[in-house]
């Protein structure tokens, strides 16, 4: 066994034994649901170190002891054969009885299942009645396949009002193929007013991360000018970022529209092309770590972030990419997990409003109008969770540039130090403590220098306090809550321990 290998199953299967000594086993005959928790985290350690055929071992004695994710997660196992040989009749069997207990993930699985017919008699209504459950819960993937089936008329009785709000509340969490069929909707007008221009919106939030149905139909309209300013070099990028994915719609189009290019204007639709891939390549989201590492999709696994309280009842920010797509969001306060609700996500921003119950300390949002080079900030995040442990940490920086990305105006770069989990925490001025903006994310550093041929020195980004005003702004019973920024300067230890206070480590169960 190779030494990193070896290092990393160590350390994951440490964290669980030393968590939870007591290795007894549990029988479906008297099952103990505090030796079926302990089973279910050996599982999931043995899926960190790469030793699924081991982790399945153990997520069986859980599920035996009826504990609810072991059995939605073994079900999953058999479903993809994850370290088992496929079986969709034992799939079908085990997400079953996790879909039972209101599993939100065995529920959409499950569903899966009937649609196709595989474990079970295919049953489109048994499906869709199963989708609506987990859309109920906030499954993104459960709402945008119920929208679909709602759209079709697939087991359900077809209500184009109806697809429309699923595939909104899934797009709304940042799920591409969602946005690219709200988008669709918007287009045609089925279920809603036409709106050309909201059509492009949602096309261009599925474009950026990617898909490529959506990177063809934006290039159309900003050919065609529907919905959006009429702009031949955007709509070859975009047919070309298309074209680049297989479709072959996408290059018959790219080459008309290429007759129409003077030869600067086609250098100038290459040049953007290639910035776009390298900033998909170059810019890695600071997320927490998933389990199990090295899976196919299918296996849901819990991630970390960071966000700070803006007003004293409960309303919290953070990044989105941080909860797109959960299935559970939970604040830690105080050494207690509180469960929170999505309010707001704004994905072209990276912004997204939580709200949890409680009296909690705000922190105010100052003027990032008023920020200067070389200002002194720090964050107060939860990187690396796994290995760092839960506990706040401080990290001290300045502002770099007053703009990010690509000269981004809404960003800041900064070289406060950052790593996976710090994001969607707040960067708050050393003098005041009012807050400047997000931390947002970070270059990664082998990928820019394959690209650079040069590592970056600490390059982080922020989105800036103003971008946190407008996105508030849509959501006028929170703007009414902020608190002032504070007009003058404060001691060291009264910023520090306020922003402490209102920083909270965000758990995302997907």
């Amino acid at each position: 066994m190779e030494v990193g290998r070896f290092v990393s199953r160590m350390a994951a299967l440490a964290a669980v034994i030393f968590l939870t000594p007591n290795l007894s086993a549990a029988t479906p005959a008297n099952p103990n649901p505090v030796d079926a928790e302990v089973h279910f985290k050996m599982g999931v350690g043995y899926f960190r170190a790469g030793e699924a055929a081991e982790a399945v071992r153990w997520l069986e004695r859980a599920a035996q002891a009826r504990h609810t994710r072991a059995q939605g997660l073994l079900g999953l196992c058999y479903f993809s054969g994850r370290g088992v040989p496929l079986d969709f009749d034992k799939a079908a069997y085990w997400l079953a009885r996790a879909a039972a207990k209101e599993d939100a993930i065995a529920r959409f699985s499950l569903a899966r299942l009937y649609i196709n017919g595989q474990g079970v008699p295919r049953n489109p209504a048994k499906a869709a009645e199963l989708y609506r459950l987990a859309a109920n819960q906030g499954h993104a993937a459960a709402q945008a396949n119920l929208g679909a089936m709602l759209e079709q008329g697939d087991g359900v009785k077809r209500d184009l009002e109806a697809a429309e709000k699923w595939h909104r509340k899934a797009a709304q969490q940042g799920l591409a193929v969602a946005q690219l069929n709200l988008g669709r909707l918007y287009a045609t007008g089925r279920g809603v007013k036409p709106d050309p221009a909201l059509a492009a919106k949602w096309y261009e939030a599925a474009a950026t991360q990617g898909l490529g149905r959506a990177q063809f139909l934006l290039g159309a309209s900003l050919y065609l000018g529907e919905g959006v300013p009429q702009d031949y070099v955007k709509a070859y990028q975009w047919l070309n970022l298309a074209a680049a994915q297989g479709i072959e719609t996408a290059r018959e189009h790219r080459q008309t529209l290429a007759n129409k290019l003077t030869p600067q204007q086609l250098a100038k639709a290459q040049q953007q092309t290639a910035q776009y891939v390298a900033r998909r390549r170059a810019v890695t989201r600071g997320r927490g770590e998933f389990y199990p590492a090295d899976t196919k999709g299918d296996l849901p696994g819990p991630s970390t972030g960071s966000g700070f309280f803006i007003t004293t009842d409960g309303y919290v920010l953070t990044n989105h990419h941080v909860v797109a797509g959960a299935q559970r969001i939970e604040v830690r306060v105080d050494g207690e997990r509180l469960l929170a609700q999505m309010i707001k996500g704004d994905l072209a921003n990276d912004l997204a409003l939580l709200k949890v119950k409680g009296r909690f300390v705000p922190l105010p949002l100052g003027d990032s109008r008023m920020t200067r080079l070389g200002q002194p900030v720090f964050t107060i995040g939860f990187p690396n969770t796994t290995v760092q442990g839960v506990k706040p940490k401080y990290t001290a920086g300045r502002i770099n540039s007053r703009s990010g990305i690509r000269d981004d105006q809404r960003q800041f770069q900064v070289d406060v130090p950052v790593q996976p989990g710090n994001s969607g925490g707040a960067l708050i001025s050393e003098t005041d403590g009012n807050v400047l903006g997000m931390i947002t994310c970070r270059l990664d550093d082998l990928k820019t220098f394959k690209l650079t041929g040069s590592l970056p020195q600490n390059v982080n980004y922020a989105v800036k306090s103003e971008i946190l005003r407008s996105f508030l702004q849509g959501v006028p019973q929170v703007a009414a809550k902020l608190i002032p920024p504070s007009p003058r300067a404060r001691t060291a230890a009264a910023v520090r321990q306020t922003a402490e206070a209102a920083s909270v480590l965000i758990h995302v169960q997907r």
